[in-house]
């Protein structure tokens, strides 16, 4: 499943056509490669994504997570990845389907039952990227690199490794800066 939010216009045409034209996104595989530290999580790999990549870097891609630490990952921090891809500018992110898809899946409300369920994961395997893959652009972390993440502005982009400082409000643009009212 993908899902994209879309802004009020877009929500006037849908209702007015049914329709909803958009451009077909660039893809980039983001790949962790690596185990991640002991307290490194979902959420401190995403931010680290959005603190190298940008709030904007993925503007006009969708993301594919990729590699060891994202393989590792359960489901909901998938999801939590997922979820926070637009968060750094991409349409959408997704990790391809595989067993802890599947695990995670089976026996829920509205999944496919029985043979259907494995008709179902013989399809989900085909929609996965096959090994070699071509990618309009590749951006390649090390998990172990990544240490436990704060935010300190107003937007994901502006975090810390918790080893780092806090920059310090008057080294940012001036149309940046924090203001203060009494």
């Amino acid at each position: 499943a993908i899902a994209f939010g879309i802004g009020t216009s877009q929500v006037r045409d849908v209702l007015a056509t049914q329709c909803l034209a958009m451009a077909k996104p660039k893809l980039r595989q983001v790949r962790i490669d690596n185990a991640l530290g002991k307290g490194v999580y979902a959420k401190d790999i995403i931010l680290t994504i959005i603190q190298k990549l940008g709030v904007k870097g993925g503007v006009g891609y969708a993301y594919e997570y990729a590699g060891p630490a994202i393989e590792r990952l359960t489901m909901e921090e998938r999801l939590t990845v997922c979820n926070m891809s637009i968060e750094g500018g991409a349409r959408f992110g997704y990790v391809n389907p595989d067993q802890t898809t599947f695990d995670y899946v089976r026996g829920r409300p509205y999944a496919p039952q029985g043979e259907a369920f494995d008709r179902a994961v013989t399809w989900w395997k085909s929609i996965a990227s096959e090994p070699g893959a071509s990618y309009d652009d590749v951006a390649r972390l090390d998990g172990a690199a990544i240490e436990p993440v704060v935010t300190w502005g107003i937007n994901p982009e502006q975090s810390v490794g918790v080893s780092q400082r806090i920059p310090n409000p008057e080294s940012a643009p001036e149309a940046e800066r924090p203001t203060y009212r009494e």
